[in-house]
């Protein structure tokens, strides 16, 4: 028969004994937990864009790829951790301005709220001139509608469209604005091939101004025939982008 004794020890050995089970289970948790940080299964929260407006899916959508580069998935499937590619593995093509589709991403980053933002890609406009070629990003970021100029060599512009500006025809040497006069530094003369949501006549030639009121402030201007499309914005350093695939 067992004494008092011997059933309380035998309680405390099977007590301590779940007690350890218990604390496994609590440790394995937190290591599977860790792995699943660790290998970027978590999803990564993204602030608000800037524009301060409600999201939408097109919002949304740009996050999930910002959080994607983050994470470093591009190379990293369901199933299996991340790999680098196998030595003579191509991997994918390099996202530049002159092979943008609609529907990529264009992220700017300069520190300027007004330039700054995540940008979906309406249309393009791919303006040849000589032997180079401009090309035209039209875009969006929210509420905000913004043109990526980025001519061949030098500066990029970043401009913000303008409507009523009441120019026709060949335009001034002058331009009085509300942020100050633009003087004209450089026209031209180009072939023009334009696709998606371009926002442009269906012409195969324009002529384009570039006006310069010291500092940053830019204003480009494109001709087709007699209509004249105006943006006002900024010059920006190419640096300050990167480039993301839709899909």
């Amino acid at each position: 028969m067992l004494t008092f004794a011997s059933l309380l020890a035998a309680m405390t050995i099977a007590g301590a004994f779940w007690v350890g089970v218990l604390a496994a289970r609590r440790l394995r948790d937190w290591g599977e937990g860790r792995r699943a940080i660790e290998d970027g299964h978590t999803p990564l929260a993204l602030a608000s864009g800037h524009s301060g407006v409600p999201d939408d899916p097109r919002t949304r959508r740009v996050r999930a790829l910002v959080a994607e580069r983050l994470r470093g998935d591009r190379w990293r499937t369901s199933a299996t951790a991340p790999r680098p590619p196998d030595p003579g593995e191509p991997g994918p093509p390099e996202l530049v301005l002159s092979t943008l589709r609609a529907g990529d991403v264009v992220l700017i980053e300069t520190g300027d709220t007004w330039t700054d933002g995540d940008y979906i890609v309406d249309g393009l406009a791919h303006l040849r001139e000589g032997g180079v070629t401009t090309v035209i990003a039209v875009m969006q970021d929210g509420g905000r509608k913004r043109w990526l100029v980025g001519p061949p060599t030098g500066d990029w512009y970043v401009v913000e469209p303008v409507i009523g500006h009441g120019l026709s025809g060949e335009p001034p040497r002058h331009i009085a604005r509300e942020t100050g006069t633009y003087a004209l530094q450089r026209r031209g003369q180009a072939s023009a091939a334009c696709i998606g949501r371009h926002e442009r006549p269906e012409l195969p030639r324009v002529a384009t101004y570039v006006y310069g009121a010291g500092g940053k402030e830019v204003l480009w201007l494109e001709r087709w025939d007699h209509d004249v499309l105006m943006g006002e914005g900024r010059t920006l350093d190419p640096v300050c982008v990167s480039f993301l695939p839709g899909s």
